[in-house]
């Protein structure tokens, strides 16, 4: 499963559940920070990749939790942004 979701903070982030483990058991979720919205998941050329804390049993949680990541990466990223600019 796989999710393109933006612009967050002007990037766009797509997302990816893995099946681990034992089949259809758990879930890890993959993020890429893009700045143009990419087509898939599997064509993001992306600036950052990273991935979910935790495994899921569903595979909607592992995406939601990675790009929650991303968000939260970009968020920072803006806090620092705008502390450089005052």
């Amino acid at each position: 499963m796989e999710r393109i979701s933006g612009p967050h903070f002007g990037f766009y982030i797509a997302s990816y559940a893995c099946e681990t483990g034992a089949a259809g058991e758990r879930y890890l979720g993959y993020a890429k920070i893009c700045r143009r919205r990419p087509e898939s998941y599997w064509d993001a050329n992306c600036l950052v990749k990273l991935c979910g804390e935790g495994l899921h049993h569903d595979p909607m949680l592992a995406v939601a939790e990675a790009e929650r990541c991303a968000v939260e990466q970009l968020r920072r990223i803006a806090e620092v942004d705008e502390a450089a600019l005052a």
